[in-house]
């Protein structure tokens, strides 16, 4: 996302399900272990959220609260938040960190050859992104949600017809940016707070 925050697709990564469904899974089976299994028998994160809508809600708290910095960016970028290009250098040392740290999770599907070239690749070209062109990123998670999309479309009521839109011009609560502060999330600040102190 540029500085007039117009969104681009600046890299497509092939096959969502190396990334976000990965760390899903693992972080579902690390912080709620108690919510693995069903009647039927262990289930992964998807599966269980459809069955209960607590879930999330669940583990998004106790990952919001928890020490490990590679836990969280990676679940951050996986409910496709906004982050500071600026703290790049973070993001990329806790993806290769979450490799590191996770290992003994989801029967250790981070020491699968593909799973870790899938990481480091994302690491790598979230490193290679120009600051000064892409003050901001989000991470998409599969290319089957146009919900990023969307954030960037606006209805024009004098036309009936939807057009391309700033995300500051979105009326609605879509995203968070993510606020680190000593190489740590501080906080979130939700897309309308953003735009609106930018305004004052």
């Amino acid at each position: 996302m540029n500085d007039k925050f117009e969104g681009f697709e600046v890299e497509e990564f092939s096959n969502s399900w190396l990334f976000s469904p990965v760390v899903w899974d693992i972080l579902f089976e690390k912080y709620t272990p108690e919510n693995m299994f069903s009647l039927y028998g262990k289930v992964g994160y998807m599966s269980a959220v459809m069955s209960d809508n607590k879930v999330h809600t669940k583990l998004n708290d106790k990952i919001n609260n928890c020490q490990s910095t590679a836990d969280r960016v990676c679940w951050e970028m996986s409910n496709q938040q906004v982050f500071f290009t600026s703290n790049k250098s973070i993001m990329v040392h806790s993806i290769l960190k979450f490799l590191d740290d996770n290992t003994k999770y989801n029967e250790g599907v981070l020491t699968k050859e593909h799973i870790i070239e899938r990481f480091k690749e994302i690491a790598k070209e979230i490193l290679n992104i120009d600051e000064n062109q892409y003050p901001y990123f989000i991470f998409k998670n599969t290319s089957c949600d146009d919900n990023v999309e969307y954030w960037f479309r606006g209805l024009n009521e004098e036309t009936d017809e939807y057009e391309n839109i700033d995300l500051s011009k979105q009326a609605k609560s879509v995203t968070e940016f993510v606020i680190f502060q000593d190489n740590k999330i501080e906080k979130f600040i939700g897309n309308l707070d953003f735009f609106s102190k930018l305004c004052l």
